[in-house]
């Protein structure tokens, strides 16, 4: 059986064959379908609008193609984007998000022939001209139309979530593109906006990694919320009409996701465009543009970051937030912080092993360790309070770990010292004296245990950072 590369190498050399007959839609690298289950053996799928009983012999998909098992799937891939008039009733997520994120609804504040759209931001980037802050969505979602210019604002929520212009408007388009691979735009977003670089109801964005088949994944967006599915298929190239001024555009190396239906019936739907596709760990794979039915296409996001000239930061950038002491990330995120620092095991390597976090955490006589005990305890009272005054954790790092300080020292013991026991002697003073064996004995079973219990300290250690 070919590899999965060599599929790949077979597909694109017969795509454009396949894409230019009638009714053809795609044609990927992917899971084989038999009787609608899903099966283990991959196969070149070439995907039709519609099937049909009988076909002209010239247009019939082969049970192989040059050694490659084939299969035709029925699919037709539309945008996931909302459009609706003007008049309308709001739907889906509406909130005013404080902070800017990933899986909230936006769109443009211009109104497109008496219409109003709607996607999602996919996640909060780096925008690698100007070094600043900056959002990702789809082209289709924040241009729309050929008629979209550099600087056209936008609004969270999107107009047609209820959404206000110009008082909900948050920034602009920087750059767009919609070429053979990628749907993209970068938003600019205006100063005094509030950002983090988290997905709501999935956490922190992780960096990014490539897609494999199999990989289970997740996305969050404006209409469908937190969903489940799975890496069916890649290298998919598909045919997708954008409408008045773009027509039909053939996307291709593209990733196909199927639904989990065991925890949503559908993993995408209109409105989720621009929702970036993550792993389990958090690490983005694809950016959402199209749809059909229980499947979903995305951008790869490699091919996303290089012609939209962005970066997506791995998750240790929340080390840098530490260090910046920003009172809005303290504010916000410090529950969701220390849930992912005691999680996940790459971020406590970083964090351990930053030199200079380490000097600038040795404030007041605190040591990195005092932080590290206080993330690996779950007992601990963690209320992040005002960041800039009041009772919590105010003050930034250094009055969060005075706070931490005050509270430990409050904690005395509950037997006041009158009655506390005389230790200075032995409490058995009408025993027997030990010989010289039992008290070598002894010594030696106390070696012993302090033996195990630094050996199962080190491993504890290991397994924690």
């Amino acid at each position: 059986m070919p590899s999965i590369a060599e599929l790949v190498t077979i597909k694109e050399r017969v795509e454009a064959e396949y894409l230019a007959r009638p009714g053809v839609t795609g044609i990927d690298v992917g899971y084989k379908v038999v009787g609608g289950v899903q099966t283990d053996e991959v196969a070149i799928r070439v995907h039709v609008a519609k099937k049909k009983a009988s076909v002209p012999k010239a247009q019939m998909v082969p049970s192989a193609i040059d050694g490659a098992v084939t299969d035709v799937l029925e699919r037709t891939y539309e945008l996931q984007v909302v459009r609706e008039p003007m008049e309308f009733s709001a739907q889906a997520d509406t909130t005013h998000y404080a902070t800017l994120q990933g899986g909230i609804s936006i769109g443009p504040s211009r109104a497109i022939g008496g219409f109003v759209f709607a996607g999602t931001l996919g996640a909060i980037v780096t925008d690698n001209v100007s070094g600043q802050k900056a959002a990702v969505t789809n082209f289709h979602v924040a241009c729309v139309d050929s008629g979209w210019s550099v600087g056209d604002r936008q609004v969270q929520p999107s107009r047609v979530d209820t959404g206000t212009v110009p008082g909900d408007e948050f920034g602009a388009i920087l750059r767009a593109v919609l070429s053979a691979h990628v749907d993209g735009a970068v938003l600019s977003i205006d100063p005094g906006e509030t950002t983090a670089g988290t997905i709501v109801d999935i956490g922190t964005v992780n960096g990014t990694k490539p897609a494999t088949l199999g990989m289970a994944v997740r996305k969050r967006g404006r209409t469908t919320g937190l969903t489940h599915g799975s890496v069916d298929g890649l290298s998919l190239s598909v045919s997708v009409d954008y409408g008045d001024g773009l027509g039909v555009h053939v996307l291709t190396d593209q990733v196909s996701i199927a639904t989990d239906t065991a925890q949503n019936p559908l993993f995408s739907d209109h409105g989720d465009s621009g929702s970036v596709i993550v792993d389990s760990t958090g690490a983005v794979v694809a950016l959402l543009f199209a749809g059909s039915g229980t499947n979903t296409v995305g951008n790869p996001i490699a091919s996303v970051l290089s012609e939209l000239n962005i970066a997506i930061p791995k998750g240790k950038s929340i080390i840098k937030d530490i260090k910046d002491g920003h009172k809005d990330f303290i504010k916000d995120k410090d529950k969701e912080l220390r849930k992912d620092f005691i999680k996940d095991k790459e971020l406590r390597k970083d964090l351990i092993k930053d030199k200079e976090l380490k000097k600038e955490l040795i404030i007041d006589g605190k040591r990195l360790k005092d932080i590290k005990d206080v993330f690996k305890s779950p007992d601990i009272p963690f209320d992040p309070g005002d960041p800039g005054e009041g009772p919590g954790f105010g003050g930034g790092l250094a009055g969060r770990l005075a706070e931490l300080e005050g509270r430990l020292g409050s904690l005395e013991s509950f037997i006041s010292p009158e009655l506390r026991p005389d230790l200075t002697s032995s409490a058995f003073s009408a025993e027997e004296e030990l010989s010289t064996d039992e008290i070598a004995a002894l010594r030696a079973e106390a070696e012993r245990q302090v033996t195990e219990a630094a050996t199962a300290k080190s491993d504890l250690d290991n397994l924690l950072g």
